[in-house]
């Protein structure tokens, strides 16, 4: 026992020693932890603006980390001995030999604790007067050992306060100390104008998006998806807040509990000015918010396989399909639609149809699809056609499908291969717009008229107008234009003028003075003529009785009395011996009236702004003085283009500007002249270089021309 009562220096250098290295571990597990804090705050966890929490991860972080640290260094702080004989070899075992001598005199619960070849096994047995020469030696030892320097604490120390330091950044990144100061200090030296004191913006995206919700404070610019919800919660000294935007000015006053509340759509690229205001009238400085909406893509949709027009001959052909489709936020459908088109000539009969697809998704966002178009049961015969093309949905409600490019799988007829030396080219016949589509267009349109709005409506009514004029002008021009009839339009079709129908003798049959099938085609011109009037003016039921009356003269044209149309005549060759053996006494320079420069109002309003701008600058007056002109050129320079990302970073500066200090918010409005110049340069057009001369252009040609024969004239070795 003497010797345990002598040792007790040795074991309190020990337990020193475990103790200082646990408080090491402590310090690096708390700073991995905050490491694992500030990249979770980078990420966006928790959401911005949301500091008590962040403090509270930190903290969760450190703690966790710490106690990691320590589960994981306790065997090694258990054999604090063997330790210290590592970092000190000085010690030649005598601390780990003592240490076990000390365990055994004491009633240790395992042992010793070593296995070393030079420790013996023999403690046990160990006499009094050598147990405690080994103590008194380790004691000595330990004497001339600085724990400073053998556990350094320099590193652990460096390592958590640079990681407290990181977090400390990212939890304070929504801060902003300029213009806190700003309110700060000019709530003392003017407690009596009005300010903002907090604004916190929270914006709602549309359900479908499954977005979640973002909360941000005191920001100078938002960005939103097209129909999220925009909502303002303000808390300031004011009686009212006058709020500005592209669609107007109004004015909101406080709620029950003091604070501010405005809600707006995100439904187009503008800004919102919010300038508190004193029952008095006196006004406060302006806070300007940018705001960014950024568009719903539709999704994007294309037939991979085959991807190509096919023309078969095999009626019971399979024809195998590959869809993909792919959308920003997430689609809603992806079908395959087909149009079987049979007939000839105006008989033509079109059938709608979908094919069934088996879809996989590789997630909301992209997908893909095949499936199998079998010929044999939509029972094509030669001369027929299918188009088919793939069609997609985001979820966005009421918006429009997307269509891929459509292709076709034609059978080919037995008299459809090209004569020798002699083709025409398929693509003229699939872009022939026919009678029949158009009344097929129409009893589409009638059918979901209920279910279309007016503007949609009148819109589509007037393409099919469109193409109706175009079949009109394909029979008038195929004709040699349509024949002049002085009564007009009231007369009796069937009464061709004699005169009229003289000049158009080649199409005059055996003497005859009237020709039934060219007055049939002239009754379908004219019910296009009335079709076309009445699709102009949405007046869909009368035009379809218009256009079925075209169709039936149609048919009676071309079955009855067959029309043989007016073909181009042959093209002569150029005589160039009459070349220039013209009367020249008339001809004379051609004049033109020169047009005058149309006028950009976007550079105009953007040089006007640099003006401005470079005059407040530049100015000899302080910047306080002009704090509110400022705030409104700010305004005024995002409603020149709210879209564009240059001008809106120049308008943040300038709105720094105005909350800073007379030094600091000259250099933000010089960085503001500089960047506008730069876009002013980029948007106005270059200047036109100088003509040269005619004299010199002739003299460059004859040069070039001289070159040119030099060249021919020098053979590849170089021999003339």
């Amino acid at each position: 026992m003497t010797v345990i009562a002598d040792a007790e220096p040795l074991r309190q250098f020990l337990r020193n020693a475990a103790r200082r290295m646990r408080f090491i571990a402590i310090g690096e597990g708390a700073a991995a932890g905050l490491c694992v804090a500030f990249v979770l705050a980078l990420l966006g966890v928790p959401a911005r603006g949301a500091v008590w929490l962040a403090v509270l991860v930190a903290l969760l972080c450190a703690a966790a980390g710490a106690v990691a640290r320590l589960a994981v260094t306790s065997a090694v702080r258990s054999n604090i001995a063997h330790v210290v004989e590592r970092r000190a070899p000085s010690c030649r075992n005598l601390v780990i030999t003592a240490d076990e001598l000390l365990q055994e005199r004491a009633g240790g619960l395992n042992g010793p604790k070593t296995t070393a070849a030079h420790t013996t096994a023999a403690h046990t047995t160990a006499p009094p007067h050598v147990a405690a020469l080994v103590c008194h030696e380790a004691m000595r030892v330990v004497r001339a050992l600085d724990l400073r320097l053998l556990f350094p604490a320099r590193t652990a120390v460096i390592a958590l306060g640079t990681s407290a330091a990181l977090v400390a950044l990212s939890v304070a990144r929504d801060v902003e100390p300029l213009r806190v100061a700003s309110s700060a200090v000019r709530s003392v030296i003017s407690p009596d104008v009005p300010r903002i004191d907090e604004l916190r913006i929270t914006i709602t995206p549309p359900s479908y998006s499954a977005r979640p919700v973002v909360s941000v404070r005191d920001s100078s610019r938002i960005e939103a998806l097209i129909g999220s919800r925009i909502s303002l919660q303000i808390r300031g000294r004011a009686d009212s807040l006058l709020v500005q935007t592209l669609r107007g000015t109004q004015r909101i006053a406080p709620n029950t509990a003091g604070a501010f509340r405005l809600d707006l759509p995100a439904d187009a690229d503008g800004f919102i000015s919010i300038t508190p205001m004193l029952a008095s009238g006196t006004t406060g400085a302006a806070r300007l918010i940018g705001v960014t909406v950024i568009p719903d893509a539709p999704p994007r949709v294309r037939i991979v396989t085959p991807g190509r027009d096919l023309f078969l001959r095999d009626t019971q052909a399979v024809i195998d399909l590959a869809v993909e489709s792919d959308d920003d936020l997430g689609l809603a459908t992806l079908q395959l639609r087909y149009t079987r088109v049979a007939g000839s000539g105006e008989r033509f009969t079109f059938n709608e149809g979908t094919i069934p697809l088996t879809i996989s998704r590789e997630n909301s966002r992209v997908w893909k699809a095949s499936g199998r178009l079998a010929l044999a049961a939509l029972t094509l015969t030669p001369g027929d056609l299918v188009v088919y093309r793939a069609v997609s949905t985001d979820r966005r409600p009421g918006a429009p499908a997307t269509e891929s490019d459509a292709f076709i799988a034609e059978i080919v007829s037995p008299g459809g291969d090209a004569a020798a030396g002699f083709a025409i080219d398929p693509e003229l016949e699939r872009s022939a717009v026919s009678q029949a589509m158009v009344v097929l267009k129409t009893e589409q349109l009638i059918a979901r008229m209920s279910a279309m709005p007016a503007d949609s409506l009148r819109a589509a009514s007037m393409e099919l107008a469109v193409e109706q004029r175009k079949v009109r002008a394909e029979f008038v021009f195929m004709m040699g234009g349509e024949l002049l009839d002085e009564r007009g339009h009231e007369g009796h079709l069937d009464d061709l003028g004699e005169e009229a129908e003289a000049e158009a003798e080649d199409d005059i049959l055996a003497g005859r003075l009237e020709n039934q099938g060219r007055a049939a085609l002239m009754r379908a011109i004219r019910s296009m003529s009335r079709a076309s009037t009445l699709l102009n003016v949405a007046e869909l039921t009368d035009a379809l009785t218009a256009e079925k009356l075209a169709l039936s003269q149609l048919e009676l044209a071309f079955s009855r009395t067959r029309i043989i149309l007016r073909a181009l005549a042959e093209r002569e060759a150029l005589d160039l011996s009459r070349r220039l053996s013209g009367d020249l006494t008339d001809a004379r320079s051609a004049q033109r009236a020169v047009s005058a420069p149309v006028t950009d109002a976007r550079t105009l309003a953007l040089r006007t702004a640099l003006s401005t701008l470079a005059t407040i600058a530049g100015g000899s007056s302080s910047v306080d003085t002009q704090r509110a002109a400022l705030d409104v050129f700010a305004q005024q320079l995002l409603g020149v283009d709210p879209s564009f990302e240059p001008l809106q970073a120049v308008s943040t500066l300038v709105s720094t500007a105005s909350m800073q200090n007379d030094r600091e918010a000259r250099l933000q409005l010089e960085r503001a002249v500089r960047a506008l110049a730069g876009i002013v340069r980029s948007s106005s057009h270059a200047a036109p270089s100088s003509v040269p001369s005619l004299e010199a252009a002739r003299l460059n040609g004859a040069l070039i021309d001289a070159r040119r024969r030099s060249a021919v004239l020098i053979t590849p070795g170089g021999a003339r």
